[in-house]
């Protein structure tokens, strides 16, 4: 075979190889507000409670449980997996998770509105009796995430003033806030009312997040140790 009936081959060869677009991981918010603008809504509605202790003693209603509706984006999903398996990874992966779940949350939240689907955000807070409510959502694939917060102080250790200096810029830990974090697939279809128990049982992870503070810099004496007044010298 001639040199030029190679590269005339070789030429058919790579036209005929797809080319490699880079996949649009934006959300695809188009049809939920397809849907929205058609009048194609569902309702949501919920309860979060913790089990009785006895068999015949009444549920305990969880308030203030933050409950967020999202639409169902596949790489964002992948990355809360990601956070999950990586928790056993060490003792910083498990402290950190909170704050890289929170970021992940907010991070899609952006995405969506970004991309012009601001809308699609929903939130609400468990009442006193525990329950929860979204109307006029859009059909389509939801992920819900609901998170509980349950704070534990403990006395920080007292810094004397006369080494309070060594620590300005650091740290104190004050406590811990156990988090306990649902997480559910939801398929909303028109005219339907799509209903959720949150429990102990359907937990889908419990991290914990440490509180801290800023040690604060002491504030300037006269020498005597009375507080010097602003502008005096």
């Amino acid at each position: 075979m001639s040199r030029r009936a190679v590269l005339l081959a070789l030429v058919v060869m790579v036209a005929s190889v797809p080319a490699l677009v880079p996949a649009d991981t934006r959300p695809p918010i188009d049809t939920y507000l397809q849907a929205r603008d058609h009048g194609l809504t569902g309702v949501v509605t919920g309860e979060a409670f913790a089990e009785p202790t006895q068999p015949s003693g009444p549920a305990t209603p969880f308030s203030d449980v933050s409950v967020m509706l999202l639409p169902a984006v596949p790489d964002f999903e992948a990355e809360l997996d990601q956070i999950r398996a990586g928790l056993r990874e060490n003792a910083r992966a498990y402290l950190g998770a909170a704050e890289r779940l929170r970021a992940a949350r907010e991070g899609l939240e952006r995405d969506l509105a970004f991309s012009g689907g601001g809308e699609l955000v929903l939130g609400e807070v468990t009442d006193a009796s525990g329950r929860f409510r979204f109307d006029s959502v859009p059909t389509g694939g939801w992920i819900l995430l609901a998170w509980r917060d349950e704070p534990h102080a403990q006395s920080a250790r007292r810094i004397r003033a006369k080494g309070a200096g060594d620590f300005v810029g650091l740290t104190q830990m004050t406590g811990f806030t156990v988090v306990t974090l649902w997480r559910l697939a939801i398929d909303v279809r028109p005219g339907e009312q799509a209903a959720v128990r949150l429990n102990d049982r359907n937990i889908w992870l419990t991290v914990v997040r440490e509180d801290k503070r800023t040690v604060e810099p002491p504030k300037a004496t006269d020498g005597t140790g009375s507080k010097r007044r602003q502008g005096q010298h």
